[in-house]
């Protein structure tokens, strides 16, 4: 059996035909009411962009259908957006079709809180293993340190395992701002997006050197 799963992935591969979504800007929680733009890239074989695509955004929260909203193209190479309005307060899950072949993406359920509400801000690990999903990481690399992570099944395991591990923050660092790599792609992460995911792949780790500050 696992020798079909490889041989079926390595005619996957060949063919072209896998692709990783990344969201540009995800916001950590949903004011209901309010008009939300999701901007995100679709990149064959994690580094090509991919323009002429026709994606969509599905929304779905608990008691309503979902909603399909279909993406734009952006005047920047391979980067859509989709508009769409919050649910009223609770939770919503997105997922975002990327229109190349049955590659999509599926983001954790985010909360939505009541007009005129908000919530503090995320623990930077919690906020890291958020983004580790949005940014496309997870296609890539599979993570056993996800919690219930949403059900991507198109995750192809290009890179190395990369939980568990507890990595040094300033190799993490540099490894998603500058990747310097023929395969990694530069994401253009801000510092504050890098230093969640950095918080969380090396989550533990002075602990287990008995460092820390």
């Amino acid at each position: 059996m696992l020798k079909l799963a490889s041989a079926l992935l390595a005619g996957l591969v060949a063919m072209g035909g896998w692709a990783v979504v990344t969201v540009k800007d995800l916001p950590e929680y949903f004011v209901a009411g309010l008009q939300y733009t999701i901007e995100f890239q679709v990149r064959q074989h994690g580094r090509t962009l991919l323009s002429g695509l026709r994606p969509q955004l599905v929304i779905e929260s608990p008691g309503a259908r979902p909603v399909v909203v279909p993406a734009v193209s952006r005047s920047s190479e391979g980067t859509y957006a989709a508009t769409f309005t919050a649910p009223a307060a609770g939770q919503v899950s997105l997922t975002i079709r990327s229109g190349f072949g049955s590659t999509e993406l599926q983001l954790y359920p985010e909360p939505v809180v009541a007009a005129g509400s908000s919530r503090p801000a995320l623990p930077p690990r919690d906020r890291g293993e958020m983004l580790f999903v949005a940014k496309g990481c997870n296609t890539c690399h599979s993570n056993i340190d996800l919690v219930s992570r949403p059900d991507n099944s198109a995750a192809l395991k290009v890179g190395p395992e990369l939980g568990g591990r507890h990595l040094a923050r300033e190799y993490v660092l540099q490894k998603v701002k500058n990747p310097s790599s023929q395969i990694m792609p530069d994401l253009g992460l801000s510092d504050a997006e890098a230093s969640a995911i950095a918080a969380f792949l090396s989550e533990g780790r002075a602990a287990a050197t008995g460092g820390g500050r």
